[in-house]
C-alpha cells in the first residue's frame, strides 16, 4: 500500500519479513487541519478511462447529421437499422453502444439513477495524454503542479465516523488524484491488506517494532519504522476483509478483468462499512487509433458488466455511492484512414447511483456541426468536468470547499446531482 506523498518504502517491506502486508507510509505526510464540513457516510468511486476513450461511439449522437457523414463506417447506427454496430436508444439524439445493456437498462429504468454528461473537458484544451489526466486529477489548470482534487477535499472536510483511511486506489500506484497533504493510500489489492503470516510472525513482528529505540535513529529509519507502526494499523482495519471468499450478493456476476476485479473488491470494503469515502480504479486501453469498432467492443463489454456487477452486489447501498466515469479526452469526430479516431477535446462522464438525475444525457450539447466544433475537429468541451464533480461533492458527499476544490473554477450548474 502506498500513502499520499510516498518518500520511502515500509518497515514491513524493507524488512521483508514473510507474511507481511506490503505497505508504503510516509510519516512525513501531515494531514492538513480539516475545516468541520461535509462528510455523510456517503461514497464516491471514481472510474478513470484511461486513453481517451470515444465517448462518440460509447454514447453516440445517432440523431446528429453530422455523425453519419464523419463516421460511415465506423459509427454506431440508430436503433431501428438492421444489421452493424446498432445503438440502445438513450433520447432522441442518443443512443448508447450496443454492448452496454446494463448500463442502458440503469439509464432507461423508471426514477434512473444513471446519466450521462456529454460534451465534457476544459478550457484550454490539450490532447497530451499526460499533460489532461494530471488536469483531470489535479483539477486544476495548466502550469499547476498542486493537490489531488480529492486529496483537497478531504483536507477541507472532516470523517463522519473518524475513519483513519477516507481514500483507497485499487491500483499499483496512488493516483494524482489522492496525492497531497491528507493522508491517502493505494493497494494493487485488497489481498495484500490481509496478514498472511501466523499469530506467532504477527506477535513477533509486533515486538520487533515496540521494542525499537528511535533516538538517534537516521531519518530514512525512522520513517521505516513510522511505517511498521502504521502498518500494523491498517491491517486490523481491513481485518473483516476476506478477498479471497468473498461472494457477491444478489447474483452479480464479475468479469474476471482488471476492472472486474478492482470494482469487485471495492464492492466488500464498502460492505464492511469501514468509513471510506473515495475509491479509485482504472480501466486502460482507451487509445484506439485504429479499427475502432473491433477495439471498442471488449472494452465497453468490460465497462458494462463491471459496472453492472457492482451495483447488483451493492443491492440497497447502491443509493449511498455514486460512481463517475470519466477520460482524459474524447476523440476525434472525424474517422481516420485506419478506421480508428485520434485524440481528440470533448468526452463524456458517466454518473451512476445515489440520488443522481438519471435517464437524461446532461449538459449542454454543442452539435457536430462544421462551425460548431473545436477548431473544426473535435467535439467542443461545453460542460467542464470540474463542475460535475462539485456536484458530486456538495449533493451527494456532503460538502466541500468549492474554492479550494477547484480554485478558479465559475460554476456553471449541470444538475446532474
Amino acid at each position: 500500500m502506498t500513502r499520499s506523498n510516498p518518500t520511502r518504502r515500509s518497515f514491513l517491506q524493507s524488512s521483508a519479513l514473510a507474511g507481511a502486508a506490503a505497505i508504503t507510509v510516509p510519516a512525513t505526510a501531515k494531514a492538513a487541519t480539516p475545516r468541520a464540513r461535509g462528510g455523510n457516510g456517503k461514497v464516491c468511486v471514481v472510474l478513470f478511462q484511461r486513453g481517451g476513450s470515444d465517448f462518440l461511439n460509447l454514447y453516440a449522437p445517432v440523431g446528429d447529421p453530422n455523425y453519419a457523414v464523419k463516421r460511415p463506417t465506423i459509427g454506431v447506427l440508430p436503433p431501428g437499422s438492421p444489421a452493424g454496430t446498432v445503438g440502445l436508444a438513450m433520447t432522441p439524439i442518443f443512443a448508447m453502444h450496443p454492448n452496454m445493456p446494463g448500463i442502458h437498462a440503469a439509464f432507461t429504468a423508471p426514477n434512473s439513477r444513471c446519466a450521462v454528461v456529454h460534451a465534457v473537458g476544459y478550457q484550454p484544451p490539450n490532447r497530451s495524454h499526460f499533460v489532461s489526466q494530471d488536469l483531470y486529477e489535479t483539477g486544476m489548470m495548466l502550469n499547476t503542479t498542486g493537490d489531488g482534487w480529492i486529496n483537497r477535499h478531504l483536507q477541507v472536510t472532516t470523517s463522519p465516523t473518524n475513519a483513519p483511511v477516507r481514500a483507497l486506489a485499487l491500483s499499483g500506484a496512488l493516483p494524482r488524484a489522492l496525492y497531497g497533504a491528507y493522508p491517502c493510500y493505494n493497494v494493487a489489492s485488497t489481498q495484500d491488506l490481509v496478514f498472511a503470516g501466523s499469530a506467532a510472525e504477527r506477535q513477533l513482528l509486533e515486538a520487533v517494532v515496540e521494542n525499537t529505540v528511535t533516538t538517534g535513529m537516521p531519518t530514512t529509519l525512522r520513517n521505516a519504522y513510522q511505517g511498521g507502526v502504521d502498518a500494523f494499523g491498517l491491517i486490523d482495519l481491513f481485518a473483516p476483509l476476506s478477498p479471497t471468499t468473498y461472494a457477491p450478493a444478489n447474483g452479480a456476476v464479475y468479469p474476471t478483468s482488471t476492472l472486474g476485479k478492482g470494482l469487485k473488491e471495492i464492492a466488500e470494503v464498502i460492505k464492511a462499512g469501514l468509513g471510506i469515502e473515495f475509491f479509485t480504479v482504472d480501466q486502460g486501453g482507451w487509445d484506439h487509433h485504429h479499427n475502432l469498432v473491433s477495439n471498442v467492443a471488449p472494452l465497453a463489454t468490460d465497462l458494462n458488466n463491471a459496472i453492472t456487477a457492482f451495483f447488483q452486489d451493492l443491492g440497497a447501498l447502491a443509493s449511498e455511492v455514486v460512481l463517475v466515469a470519466m477520460s482524459e479526452f474524447g476523440r476525434e469526430v472525424q474517422q481516420n484512414g485506419s478506421n480508428g479516431t485520434d485524440h481528440g477535446v470533448g468526452g463524456a462522464m458517466l454518473v451512476m447511483g445515489g440520488q443522481v438525475q438519471g435517464g437524461a444525457v446532461r449538459g449542454v450539447w454543442p452539435t457536430l456541426a462544421n462551425n460548431a466544433l473545436d477548431s473544426g475537429r473535435f467535439l467542443a468541451a461545453s460542460n467542464d468536468f470540474r463542475d460535475v464533480l462539485r456536484e458530486v461533492l456538495m449533493n451527494h458527499m456532503g460538502g466541500t470547499d468549492a474554492n479550494v476544490v477547484f480554485p478558479g473554477r465559475v460554476y456553471q450548474p449541470i444538475g446532474v446531482v
